[in-house]
């Protein structure tokens, strides 16, 4: 090649790996960490409910819609007495994180109900600034939504200091206050939040939700299926079993909640987003990742039917199950399919009236409105 022809080649390359570099930076979609901030006192019985219900349901029509970045979930919870009041009775109740199962797993170890509490607004919501790993990557959506009721002005931590410091952060806070007697009384401190960030108060009412929308008709396949699909999880590690209790707590708490959240629930578990990526205490997932290298799989950690197995017998076990866990999810596919998560999209858009008080609904709209604009600003 001579050099008049190699000099328009590295040229060409170049340029191809600069339009390259661009594109990817151009495309490139913000992450986005939401916190649900929750009065969980004795005025707002159910309110939790109406969260980890509707976690999966959330997460699909979020990661559907607004090809979002690294999608990151936390709850901080306020107004128990049991969170202890050298906390300002506010804990921590799940960090961020994107694992939505753990997520739902720690909410519903939560009772729903309590007798009292006092809410402490500007307290929760500085832990929900202060002890939470906010994203620090420039064009980060970072929204907040206090919900409850109350007054806003209560405890030692000031509600303006509060709202100062998640600005400083880059985060926005959206008040959702839950309708009570005392509207009239409490609302002025609600929308004093509400005004700085530019955003509005929305009222919701708790326990107020759309019909259920399925889309499954054959429901005892779909329980059949995912049945056998749950077989196909064999926990190692030190906090392998304690995984494999919150993957089947999970399932049985969403069937229990209806139709639409066994559904979500599931459309999440075969999602892109969940298969493949439970290595760290799924054996099935482990070998995929760690090309079948079982050597530093402690035996004493798997469930006793596989403890005294030998390394070419667990191996080929695992072979099998992950084969039948790759038809399972097939099996699923058609009764869940991509656009599953498109008709339940449709269905709520045609629903935009009746969602106006309604939590997941309210949250939704406003984190669709946030991320499409943090893409435009991206791009």
């Amino acid at each position: 090649m001579n050099l008049k022809r190699l000099k328009s080649v590295v040229i060409a390359a170049t340029i191809a790996v600069t339009l390259n570099n661009h594109a990817t930076a151009s495309d490139k979609s913000a992450p986005v960490d939401v916190v649900f901030t929750l009065d969980l006192s004795g005025s707002t019985n159910g309110l939790i409910d109406d969260v980890r219900d509707k976690i999966w349901d959330m997460n699909n029509e979020l990661s559907r819609l607004s090809n979002a970045g690294t999608i990151r979930y936390a709850v901080v919870g306020y107004g128990r007495p049991s969170f202890g009041s050298r906390n300002q009775f506010v804990k921590v109740l799940c960090p961020l994180t994107t694992d939505v199962d753990f997520l739902a797993g720690e909410l519903y170890k939560l009772n729903p109900n309590i007798e009292k509490g006092d809410q402490l607004m500007g307290a929760a919501i500085r832990a929900s600034v202060e002890l939470l790993n906010w994203s620090k990557e420039k064009g980060a959506v970072k929204e907040m939504f206090i919900t409850g009721n109350g007054s806003a002005f209560l405890g030692s931590f000031n509600l303006q200091v509060s709202c100062e410091l998640a600005k400083s952060h880059g985060i926005s806070i959206h008040p959702l206050y839950c309708t009570a007697s005392l509207r009239a009384r409490d609302i002025g401190g609600w929308n004093f939040i509400a005004d700085f960030f530019n955003n509005k108060t929305t009222d919701i009412k708790i326990h107020k939700r759309l019909p259920e929308f399925s889309t499954v008709q054959d429901n005892n396949r779909l329980r059949e299926l995912a049945t056998e699909l749950s077989k196909t999880y064999i926990y190692y590690g030190k906090n392998g079993l304690a995984n494999y209790k919150t993957m089947m707590s999970n399932e049985k708490n969403a069937l229990r909640a209806g139709a639409s959240t066994y559904e979500a629930m599931m459309y999440h578990k075969i999602s892109d987003q969940y298969q493949g990526h439970q290595s760290n205490w799924d054996l099935v997932d482990f070998i995929k990742s760690r090309n079948g290298n079982l050597k530093n799989v402690d035996p004493k950690t798997l469930p006793d039917s596989l403890k005294n197995i030998n390394p070419e017998q667990l191996l080929t076990k695992l072979i099998e199950l992950k084969e039948k866990r790759n038809y399972l999810i097939s099996q699923l596919r058609q009764l869940l399919p991509y656009n599953r998560q498109d008709a339940v999209n449709a269905f709520y858009a045609t629903k935009t009236d009746e969602g106006a008080m309604i939590f997941d609904r309210v949250v939704m709209t406003t984190l669709q409105a946030k991320i499409s604009g943090a893409e435009l600003a991206v791009n």
